[in-house]
């Protein structure tokens, strides 16, 4: 699929200058570019000297770009960042570690054959079906809150007004041609209701909104924290859950991993706060022993116990854990 070049038309006299502000719909368009573009790499053409962008074919380097974007949003990183309001996208920092947690997870399954399309669920290895199943939610999530923070720090006072009508079948014509081809976009553009406003957005960003006014001290923290878990219960119970914990092959993959957990080199169901797949130190990890991923209400008991983790270490191993995702921001251009 190649990544969407969007042009508009802003002005119908040539080498003339009219400034004219983008509706909604055209910034929602640009959003969702920028999303599709953070995961592409150019391809020469085997029949011309052109080049065209294509989405990176390989899970495990979607995931570790995922996770440098979130990383950058953290850290403030590219033109519209603020260095100033660092901590305001509280929830992008946890995020960086969770896409990497996938990264290792995709890295674990083997590639091909694993990918063989058009072979149905029943008769799929369950690592096949482990791996799409990561691959598609990683891959869809990003598409949603990328493009949801994208917005707001670009343009933050358009974005109250704008929020209640994104949707990701009105984009520009030229962009909505790639977006409908992207992988698994004719399923999951339905279900996640073509990646419309949900409340736990609208506060999560309230609360973003809020810190920014609030320096520092425990008033901001407790206001971070709130942002964290509000974005936090819309990617989980919004995206993820119906998108691929709600399948019953994915289902039953989960309960087969989570059965050979005690088995050597087999991945548990854990976060590490680092950027090693796992971690010795008990401070730096958390694991959930109990309980199905799959469940939504045990596994937000797993998520809430991540969250009060990394909330405690960004207080006590601040410049550790910032360290930590300066270096997964390095990994933007992984292929």
């Amino acid at each position: 699929m190649s990544a969407p070049v969007a042009t508009f038309k802003t002005n119908t006299q040539s080498c003339s200058i009219q400034e004219i502000p983008f509706k909604c719909d055209k910034l929602w368009t640009m959003g969702q570019q920028e999303a599709i573009s953070r995961l592409s790499v150019p391809e020469k053409s085997l029949f011309s000297k052109s080049t065209k962008m294509v989405l990176v074919s390989d899970f495990g380097a979607r995931a570790a770009r995922i996770a440098a974007a979130y990383a950058e949003f953290y850290l403030e990183r590219g033109e519209d960042g603020n260095p100033d309001l660092k901590g305001r996208f509280y929830w992008m920092g946890l995020a960086a570690f969770a896409s990497k947690q996938v990264k290792c997870g995709l890295d674990f399954i083997p590639a091909e054959p694993y990918l063989t399309i058009g072979v149905p669920p029943i008769g799929q290895p369950p690592l096949r079906i482990g791996k799409k199943g990561l691959g598609k939610g990683n891959f869809w999530l990003f598409q949603d809150i990328f493009v949801w923070h994208w917005f707001y720090k670009k343009y933050p006072d358009q974005f109250e007004g704008c929020a209640p009508v994104r949707n990701a079948k009105s984009c520009d014509a030229q962009v909505q041609m790639n977006i409908d081809s992207l992988p698994w976009a004719e399923e999951a553009l339905p279900v996640l209701k073509n990646l419309s406003l949900t409340p736990d957005v609208k506060k999560g960003f309230d609360r973003i909104r809020e810190s920014e006014s609030i320096t520092s001290g425990s008033a901001r923290r407790a206001v971070q924290l709130k942002s964290l878990l509000a974005i936090a219960d819309h990617e989980q119970r919004k995206i993820l859950q119906p998108l691929i914990y709600n399948d019953y092959f994915f289902q039953t993959t989960l309960k087969v991993q989570a059965a050979f957990e005690w088995a050597p080199f087999v991945p548990v169901r854990a976060a590490a706060f680092s950027t090693a797949c796992d971690v010795e130190d008990p401070e730096l990890r958390v694991q959930m022993k109990d309980g199905n991923l799959y469940n939504e209400r045990e596994r937000m008991v797993f998520i809430a116990a991540i969250a009060a983790q990394y909330h405690e270490l960004m207080d006590k191993k601040l410049t550790y854990m910032e360290g930590e995702i300066e270096t997964i921001a390095s990994w933007k251009d992984q292929k």
